[in-house]
């Protein structure tokens, strides 16, 4: 059974990652005090409310947009 997201989590998240750009999602993760895992699922759900990501080849990640 799906989770359904926590909105002002996932704002964080993605807030997080805006002001620090090109960040691995599991630096993110303690500095929010998060697990991998609930970080990894937490990416998918902000890419499904229409936060555009980008990872590099290194696997850090930017937020290049938002739709609306």
């Amino acid at each position: 059974m799906a989770r359904k997201p926590n909105d002002d989590r996932l704002q964080t998240i993605a807030q997080t990652i805006r002001d620090n750009p090109n960040r691995k999602p599991g630096w993110i993760a303690r500095v929010l005090g998060l697990d991998n895992k609930s970080m990894m699922r937490a990416l998918t759900q902000l890419e499904d409310q229409g936060v555009l990501l980008a990872e590099d080849d290194r696997g850090r990640v930017s937020v290049i947009d938002q739709r609306r």
